[in-house]
């Protein structure tokens, strides 16, 4: 291509007079002196366009100004604090009973909650570090499977970045292939020491916050008197109903009545208006995630801050280690058909000497028919629940949440798209019950009775597009793009192609990997790279204490453009 000669557009706008060249200039962003112009500017978007959130008229009998959120932790808190900051105009209650208590375990997340935090919510980064004392996840380390060391599940493991398919030849696990991964392996962080000064990788790659749940949700009831949330301290006692789908009032146990124009209930596995006031039906996920208990505990872990969330394979389930600045949060996952609440809890005490008193969670895997009903959205555990494994229940939150904001209408007289949200939300977690069955039916680290009819008996009949496709050929991602568009039209992913092949080529399922073409001492070169960065890169309690000591590295996380966590990134998924 001679790329010298003027272009067929160039040529065209040479024929114009001075005034229509220059408004050509003008609109395709061409500089007056500038030798061409750019052609792809004819498809660009030229027009600012803003999305104004529906405010109701002064005079409109029908407006959506009061708005209720029953039940606090952190979806009601979260929910709460969203409708104030994206709607200061709206009147926010949160009704809240004292008598109900937290349940204050470790909570794992996923590295969209920064962006959730600091941009959509606007909450000060260093203000959060202070009150909260998180710590940071790179991904999840799986005790899972039939490696003794299991693998790793790391944030950038779309990357591909040293190479999925050299790591399995070299090791025969997937550990190694991306930067994070070695770095999660030698439990280090991306922040280094360079003579006097701290330089810090952390916006390159994905993380995510560790968070003590008490201490976070108590932080956010700061936030939420602040932004002019009122907290009413009630305990409903009855659900009033003018309709099917539509709440009147409430009825509290001290005798008031409670009357808004539209409610969010956040009332946990109570669901007290979605479930138990308008009977939505329940569609259970536990022919696929077989759990519903869970025994939690603490254990010192002696200031060795682990940067994952730890997934380990127990007898009857699983248990979650999250670390926090002061010990470990533990938690074992497991079906009480299988074991009973004592026998678990002695399981959790010897795997783990000295936790804590155990503390009982049970619950329920599935989802409602729908979250929105009339005048009444459900969000977190009052909507739908899966086990905690893979850290999505604050994610799931935050994007009921934003769906909220975006779609309330300003009046019940405006258009709704309620039926929208409510298949889309529903699409979700269906999508998530099929990330999660996979991760059961070919876990193959014990042989119990549990994980026998695990194997045997888990449905995974919604992901059994993709399976077909990753028995045929892997990395997925790398297969061809057409086929790559059928299987994620067939089979929803939840985290795409490489969350799913991580699980499964981390858990050895067969599959014939994609044909290297380089030779193997490429790959050992790039993973000798990628060893320098990570013998200089600092235990995970020291990069915390240079991000303390130096603010600059927070900014640079949250506002650098070239950061996954800037608003650059935060605007095309509405997070600004």
């Amino acid at each position: 291509m001679n790329t010298g000669r003027p272009s067929a557009l160039d040529e065209l706008v040479e024929t114009f007079s001075d005034h229509e060249s220059a408004a050509v200039r003008e609109w395709l962003g061409g500089a007056a002196d500038a030798p061409r112009l750019p052609g792809i500017s004819l498809r660009s978007n030229h027009e600012p366009l803003v999305e104004m959130l529906p405010r109701p008229a002064v005079d409109d009998e029908r407006a959506i100004r009061r708005v209720a959120v029953v039940g606090g932790g952190t979806a009601g808190y979260l929910t709460a604090i969203a409708l104030r900051t994206k709607r200061p105009w709206l009147e926010v209650s949160l009704i809240e009973s004292p008598s109900i208590p937290i349940i204050g375990v470790g909570e794992a997340t996923v590295p969209g909650i920064v962006i959730f935090l600091h941009h959509y919510l606007g909450i000060d980064v260093e203000d959060f570090y202070r009150q909260v004392r998180p710590t940071w996840k790179q991904g999840i380390r799986f005790e899972w499977g039939p490696r003794p060391d299991g693998f790793m599940a790391p944030f950038d493991w779309d990357s591909n970045s040293i190479g999925t398919a050299g790591a399995v030849d070299a090791g025969g696990g997937i550990d190694g292939y991306t930067l994070q991964s070695l770095l999660m392996s030698a439990e280090r962080a991306p922040v280094f020491d360079a003579g006097d000064r701290h330089l810090s990788l952390m916006k390159y790659l994905p993380f995510a916050y560790h968070l003590d749940n008490a201490r976070f949700v108590s932080y956010l009831a700061d936030i939420a008197k602040q932004r002019g949330v009122q907290h009413v301290e009630a305990r409903i006692e009855d659900v009033a109903l003018s309709g099917d789908d539509w709440v009147d009032h409430l009825h509290t146990s001290d005798g008031r009545k409670l009357s808004y124009d539209f409610y969010v209930d956040c009332s946990g596995f109570r669901s007290m208006l979605l479930g138990k006031a308008f009977r939505t039906p329940f569609h259970s996920y536990a022919n696929s995630l077989f759990t519903d208990s869970a025994v939690t505990g603490n254990v010192g872990h002696g200031g060795n801050l682990k940067p994952y969330t730890s997934a380990i394979t127990m007898n009857s389930g699983w248990c979650w280690g999250i670390p926090t600045p002061q010990d470990d949060h533990l938690g074992y996952v497991y079906s009480s058909n299988a074991i009973s609440d004592d026998r678990a809890a002695a399981e959790l005490a010897a795997r783990f000497p000295g936790v804590s008193e155990p503390r009982f969670v049970r619950f329920r895997v599935g989802r409602h028919e729908k979250a929105w009903r009339g005048n009444v959205m459900a969000i977190g555990n009052s909507y739908a629940f899966v086990e905690p494994l893979e850290s999505t229940g604050i994610l799931m939150i935050t994007s009921s949440v934003q769906a909220l904001v975006a779609s309330l209408p300003g009046s019940w007289a405006d258009p709704q798209c309620r039926d929208m949200v409510n298949v889309g939300l529903a699409n979700r977690w269906d999508a998530l019950r099929w990330f999660l069955s996979i991760h059961y039916r070919f876990n193959t680290r014990r042989d119990t009775p549990f994980w026998r009819e695990v194997r045997a008996n888990a449905d995974i009949s919604g992901a059994q597009p993709m399976l077909d496709m990753y028995a045929t050929g892997a990395p997925l991602r790398y297969r061809n793009p057409l086929l790559r568009t059928f299987v994620q039209g067939n089979a929803p992913t939840f985290y795409g192609l490489a969350g799913v092949e991580t699980i499964l080529l981390g858990q050895q399922v067969p599959t014939r990997l994609l044909h290297r073409a380089e030779p193997p001492a490429r790959w050992q070169a790039r993973r000798n790279a990628a060893d320098a960065f990570v013998r200089r890169a600092l235990p995970q309690l020291e990069a915390l204490s240079r991000f303390h000591d130096d603010p600059a590295l927070n900014q640079q996380l949250l506002f650098d453009a070239d950061s996954w966590a800037s608003p650059l990134r935060a605007e095309p998924i509405g997070m600004l």
